[in-house]
């Protein structure tokens, strides 16, 4: 019924991952572990010449598609895109320990909260650092941002409910229904 806006039921806010935080979102050459960015897919990476790449999600949908742009309904609200809190630089275990414990949800944290109330909390970098990600001002790169910090532990000891891959199945692909 929400889905189609009857019985006086409809969707509030559709939530999720930005695309580019995906590990596959580009193709990207396991040679020179880099992005490939091209306009068209590629089957060798044009700075290395290695042949040994992944097709990115991105580049598949773009060799796939039969229009030019996608129409939704108007009644839609806009899709928001969030940045897990483990994803932001400066956020640890024990900085979302610390947010958890005062502020109860991840998306309290990442949408709700003002900058003054998380800066009472973890200090002005770290506050910035979380309001430039929730207002889309965090510059993020495509694919295999991970590889960066692949040594860094994403489990929060204290809420071990935030391992990463349960944070993005649950947590962070929320709509929201009246």
């Amino acid at each position: 019924m929400a889905l189609k806006n009857e019985g006086g039921r409809k969707i509030l806010g559709n939530y999720g991952l930005d695309p580019k935080l995906g590990k596959y979102h580009r193709t990207y050459c396991d040679d020179c572990e880099k992005a490939i960015e091209t306009k068209e897919p590629v089957e060798a990476c044009p700075m290395c010449g290695g042949k040994n790449v992944t097709f990115g999600v991105f580049d598949r949908i773009e060799l796939i598609k039969d229009k030019k742009g996608t129409k939704s309904p108007k009644h839609r609200p806009p899709y928001i895109y969030q940045v897990p809190l483990g994803f932001i630089p400066g956020v640890g275990g024990k900085t979302i320990d610390k947010l958890l414990n005062h502020f109860e949800t991840e998306m309290n944290i990442l949408h709700e909260l003002s900058k003054d109330d998380i800066e009472g909390v973890v200090g002005e970098k770290v506050a910035r650092y979380i309001v430039n990600a929730r207002e889309g001002k965090m510059q993020i790169h495509s694919g295999r941002w991970w590889k960066l910090r692949k040594s860094r532990r994403m489990r929060s000891k204290n809420h071990p409910q935030l391992d990463k891959k349960i944070v993005l199945k649950n947590s962070l692909s929320n709509t929201h229904y009246v």
